[in-house]
């Protein structure tokens, strides 16, 4: 199956601002399918009361105020929490065999009734990361669980999960330390703070390349949870 992981290292990240910008390179684009042909609902995987579902609306509506502004229809979707799991062993097998997918990993992403499934992982052991399927159209979203300084700072989780929704409507990584997108093999700062971390002017552009003024949804799925579809006559 044919998908590319995106990894924010937040292991490579540093506290310092710099103080020069320069020249940017067009923003790569992640979803092999392009871009949504469909407003993507979102399912989130995790305890009922886990502390970081808040940051997920935050984040959703981040996005969808981004391309309010920009003038696009486009929209991420509904927001739907589920108590389902997907265990650090698959999401951690995610990361090491890219192109190759557990059983179980492989049913729970079927299984999740939504286009990007965002898991928040009991785990600290790893990095978020986004991972497109294209054979499922859906995308998989992995937060580990932030328990130490300085990754508890205030703000994080809610930047982080931006950043990743950041790929899952199409958008890669940037070397801009200012900005949402920063990653890769650049060297980002935390995303901390009461804001959002802005897009470049770049990335806007993209987005309103990817997702223009007349863009319009074109449903074309049911989810295996869905009620069957009413027959004619």
């Amino acid at each position: 199956m044919n998908r590319r992981t995106v990894v924010l290292s937040l292991g490579s990240i540093v506290a310092a601002w710099p103080s020069f910008s320069y020249a940017q390179a067009p923003p790569s684009q992640v979803l092999p399918w392009g871009a949504w042909k469909d407003i993507p609902t979102i399912v989130i995987l995790s305890a009922e009361d886990d502390s970081r579902v808040p940051a997920i609306g935050e984040a959703v509506e981040f996005w969808n105020a981004e391309f309010s502004q920009l003038g696009s229809p486009f929209r991420l979707g509904a927001i739907v929490h589920s108590l389902r799991t997907i265990s650090a062993d698959d999401l951690r097998a995610s990361i090491a065999t890219p192109r190759v997918a557990t059983p179980s990993l492989l049913n729970s992403i079927k299984e999740a009734n939504g286009d990007v499934i965002i898991v928040l992982s009991e785990e600290a052991g790893f990095n978020p990361f986004t991972s497109p399927w294209p054979a499922l159209r859906k995308v998989l979203v992995a937060i580990p669980n932030f328990r130490k300084y300085p990754l508890t700072l205030s703000g994080l989780t809610r930047n982080v999960v931006a950043h990743e929704l950041g790929h899952a409507v199409g958008l890669g990584h940037n070397d801009d330390a200012s900005s949402l997108m920063c990653g890769g093999g650049a060297r980002c700062p935390l995303k901390v703070g009461d804001r959002f971390f802005p897009l470049t002017i770049l990335e806007k552009a993209k987005l309103f390349e990817m997702y223009p003024p007349n863009w319009q949804p074109v449903p074309s799925r049911r989810w295996k949870a869905d009620p069957p579809a009413p027959t004619a006559g």
